[in-house]
This record gives C-alpha cells, sequence and structure tokens, in this order.
C-alpha cells in the first residue's frame, strides 16, 4: 500500500467529514392534506392538516403553528420555526403579461426586502396555468437565513402571488407543503354572462363541526369564522360563497333563565318578526320566529337553553335563492346539539 499517496489525501477526506457533520439535513415531515375552498374569488387548494388559515381581503395566510409566528414577526428569535405560506389575489391592471407582474413583485420586494435580484428564476406551472417561480434568502445573522419561494400567475382578470417562506434547513421541510398546493390549485371556473357557478350553492356533502358547548352539521364548502366574548361567551358564522347568506351561533350565560324567558327578553329585538313558533331539537325544547332583516334578506331565529348557556342561531338568506339556503340552513338547525 502506498502510504504517502493515503497520506497525500487525508486532508481532503477529513474536510470532506468535518463539512458532512456540520450541515444540518432537513427534517422529514410526513403531510396529510385537506381541501379549502376560498368564498371570494372561489379557487381551491389542498394544505396540511392542522395549519391555520387567516383570512384578509384578498388575501390569505397558512401557517404551520401558533408558536412559530414569532419567528416571522422578529426572524432572529429563538422561536419555533416552522412555515407560513401567502396567497395574495388582486385585480389585473396589467394586461394580463406575467412579465409585467414578474416586473412588478421584483420592485416591491427590492424595496421591502433589499434585494438586487432574484437568486432563481424558472418558468413552471401553477395548476394548470403558466407561472414563474422566484427565489430567493435573506440572511439576518450567521444563524438566521430566510428563505422565499414565489409563484407568479396571470388569469384573465385576477394576478396571483403564491408564496412559501420559512428559515435555514427547514424551508426543504416544508417544500412538499407548496409544492402539493401549487400542483392542486384550481382556479376559479370562467363563467358565461349571467351563468351561475353551482359551486356557489351549498354543498350537499355536510361535515362535522365540534366545541366544548356543540357540535352541528354544515355544508363542507362553507368557512367558519368564531371569536370569543367575554369570559364564557362564543360566535360561530358559517358561511359560503354568499356572505349575505350567514348561519351564526352565538352562546352566552342563562343567568338561570327559562327558554320561554329568554325568548320574551330578546324578541323586542327583531323588526318585523312573526309569530313565535315551538319546535324540538334533539331533545331540547326551541322557540323561534322569522323576522325581517336587510333588504331582501331573510332571517331567522332559534333559541335553545340548556344548563347555564343560550344557544341562538340566526340564519340569513338572499331572497332570490331562498330555495338555495333555506333547506340546508335547516338542516344546520336540525343537526344542532348541545353538550
Amino acid at each position: 500500500m502506498n502510504y504517502n499517496k493515503a497520506l497525500k489525501w487525508l486532508p481532503v477526506l477529513l474536510l470532506v467529514l468535518f463539512v458532512s457533520c456540520g450541515k444540518k439535513e432537513p427534517q422529514i415531515i410526513n403531510f396529510e392534506f385537506q381541501k379549502y375552498e376560498n368564498p371570494t374569488p372561489r379557487y381551491r387548494i389542498e394544505y396540511p392538516k392542522g395549519w391555520t388559515i387567516t383570512t384578509y381581503p384578498g388575501k390569505i395566510r397558512l401557517l404551520s403553528s401558533q408558536d412559530a409566528y414569532d419567528k416571522f414577526a422578529v426572524p432572529t428569535s429563538k422561536g419555533a420555526i416552522g412555515a407560513l405560506i401567502l396567497i395574495t389575489v388582486t385585480k389585473d391592471t396589467l394586461g394580463g403579461d406575467l412579465q409585467k407582474l414578474y416586473d412588478e413583485v421584483l420592485a416591491v420586494d427590492k424595496d421591502k426586502e433589499t434585494i438586487e435580484k432574484y437568486e432563481e428564476v424558472t418558468d413552471t406551472k401553477v395548476g394548470d396555468k403558466p407561472a414563474k417561480r422566484v427565489y430567493y434568502r435573506l440572511k439576518y445573522d450567521k444563524e438566521t437565513i430566510k428563505k422565499v419561494e414565489k409563484y407568479l400567475v396571470v388569469t384573465d382578470t385576477l394576478d396571483y402571488v403564491i408564496e412559501l417562506i420559512s428559515f435555514n434547513e427547514m424551508f426543504e421541510s416544508y417544500k412538499p407543503a407548496i409544492q402539493k398546493l401549487i400542483s392542486t390549485f384550481e382556479f376559479p371556473k370562467k363563467l358565461e354572462k349571467g351563468q351561475e357557478d353551482p359551486a356557489n350553492k351549498p354543498s350537499e356533502t355536510f361535515s362535522t363541526y365540534n366545541n366544548p358547548n356543540y357540535s352541528l352539521d354544515y355544508p363542507d364548502n362553507f368557512n367558519i369564522k368564531t371569536t370569543k366574548k367575554g369570559e364564557t361567551g362564543s360566535t360561530a358564522t358559517f358561511s359560503g360563497y354568499r356572505l349575505d347568506c350567514t348561519f351564526v351561533v352565538d352562546v352566552f350565560p342563562s343567568q338561570n333563565l327559562s327558554v320561554e324567558k329568554v325568548f320574551e327578553q330578546n324578541k323586542g329585538n327583531y323588526k318585523g318578526a312573526g309569530g313565535q313558533k315551538e319546535t324540538s331539537i334533539n331533545g331540547l325544547k326551541v322557540i323561534y320566529l322569522n323576522y325581517v332583516g336587510a333588504p331582501n334578506i331573510g332571517s331567522r331565529a332559534y333559541f335553545i337553553v340548556k344548563g347555564d348557556k343560550v344557544y341562538r342561531m340566526t340564519l340569513n338568506w338572499f331572497k332570490p335563492q331562498e330555495a338555495d339556503y333555506i333547506s340546508p340552513f335547516e338542516k344546520m338547525a336540525s343537526s344542532f346539539k348541545a353538550k
């Protein structure tokens, strides 16, 4: 054996071993995916189960966990590293020109992120539409590198910017999430003038919503927005494509009153109310009334008391589409189970 030759390569081998040992391998995350349908514009995506969705006008935010939020607010903080996916939709003012959208997004990133250019620019697809993929990194300190990947799409009337943001080696761990989202992205269907999209109507397939106070079934193309009110109160709003068609559940203290007394105290708040009606839902007495809501809107309120809580279900529907909404809403009400 030629020991001199072996010794000659020893420093190189040691360097390779040193670099390999110092490099962190991306964590492997096994994702399960679920579907989300945005009400307006009506696009559909698949995203990882357990991620939280926050909606804003023209934008949705998908966050891997609330614990990871601090890292995006202050990148140099020592908080947990997660991932953030943003989908921003704006009205197209660029004549459907993808290159112009690219130039516009780059100008914003140059100003906001202080980058000179993107490290990578490639042509790709989002769903069935041509797109541009761009990528860049920002180094904050020796332990913190933010990595950003964006997908730019132009359609007939709307521009889409879809982005994945994470840090360090975890960026690669979260890449399957954005890859699944863009490969399954469904854009709104183009309709002829005056044509109604059947998907705008409440779905005939129902899912079950559960919280510590109650459960109910709802159309699986509805979105749910929940808020707390005081120590014991809460509101959950179920809505689909039409934001004037809502099913709202309020929970508040009963103050040891019966359902009859609760109804008497509240009925004066409903203008143009018809006579009260009674029924039962899953073994509990229910008093309800129809009333006049906003112009062209039909409304109904149900009152239920169980234990120390009042459950009020409020239904609002667009009268010209009453046939589409009243049946699903009544099905939701009849499925209600107070705990």
